[in-house]
């Protein structure tokens, strides 16, 4: 059985977490639209993680019930606002 995570809500660049922990993925959307990537890291400059485009009134859901180890926190980079929440186990 997968371990439970806990959702951070988002809505738009900045840091998530920080510190290990497990990322178990995301659901965020965007009436505008926009670019987003999230990083093992505390900028923009970590590992990607995950990296898409929303279109106009777009949804991303990401699952990865074993999730993806990060050494340093969760980082989210958007060039617009989103709404939604990255999970962490």
């Amino acid at each position: 059985m997968t371990a439970q995570a806990t959702a951070y809500n988002v809505t738009g660049t900045g840091q998530v977490v920080t510190g290990v922990c497990t990322y178990r993925g995301l659901s965020v959307g965007s009436t505008a639209g926009a670019a987003v990537v999230v990083y093992d890291g505390t900028s923009a400059a970590g590992t990607v993680l995950a990296s898409f485009t929303l279109g106009a009134n777009g949804f991303q859901d990401i699952a990865l019930p074993d999730g993806v180890r990060c050494n340093l926190g969760i980082y989210v980079s958007s060039t617009a606002a989103i709404q939604g929440h990255v999970r962490v186990g």
